[in-house]
């Protein structure tokens, strides 16, 4: 029998949960993973589990901020950048959106109970990093618009349809299937840019 972690592992334990929770959430779904399910795929025991979280809604949360910290931090200066054309940031952002949702496929599609199981102050910050990363794309297509790079009527809709769509990849792209993962960024990266009314780059 495998011995159980104790709290000497300390921050890497920790990683170790966020990891074994997202894969049980993501599989099981939320509602229906306990914290004994945890602990007992993570290889410690419930009251080690509990040294580090108070209850399921910190796991959950701790694995929704830490996905978006990190996808706000790859995303948001890049397309703050003014060195960087428009259409150019956008492309970037077609592909870093893509490649980081499906490598990290678990922790954000555990994202979706946000709205529910997550408490006022930490769906307030889930909705600020969302909003960081809204409000950079927002931007950017109003800096092309500006400089004449893209055509586009409405911003404000346009942005929406845009995340909309590139949000919409995980819940159909499989590794395996009829595309690899670059040759699907390179059909968004084209239906993006066509969206806003620029001339596709190749």
């Amino acid at each position: 029998m495998a011995r159980k972690k104790s709290l000497d592992d300390g921050p890497v334990l920790r990683g170790h949960i966020l990891e074994k929770a997202g894969r049980l959430f993501y599989e099981r779904g939320y509602g229906s993973t306990s914290i004994r399910d945890i602990a007992d795929a993570a290889g410690i025991s419930s009251s080690t589990m509990y040294h580090h979280f108070a209850n399921k809604q910190d796991v959950l949360y701790a694995i929704v901020s830490r996905f978006m910290t990190d996808f706000v931090d790859a995303t948001v200066p890049m397309l703050r950048d003014r060195t960087v054309n428009p259409t150019e940031r956008i492309r970037r952002a077609v592909r870093l959106h893509i490649e980081i949702s499906d490598h990290r496929r678990p922790e954000l599609l555990v994202g979706n109970p946000i709205r529910y199981a997550l408490n006022q102050a930490q769906k307030e910050q889930g909705i600020k990093l969302q909003s960081a990363y809204h409000d950079a794309v927002r931007d950017t297509i109003e800096d092309g618009c500006r400089c004449g790079e893209f055509s586009v009527q409405n911003v404000p809709i346009t942005t929406m349809a845009v995340l909309d769509m590139l949000n919409g990849v995980r819940e159909w792209f499989a590794p395996g299937g009829p595309l690899t993962r670059s040759e699907l960024v390179d059909h968004y990266t084209d239906i993006v840019t066509t969206i806003l009314g620029a001339r596709p780059a190749r």
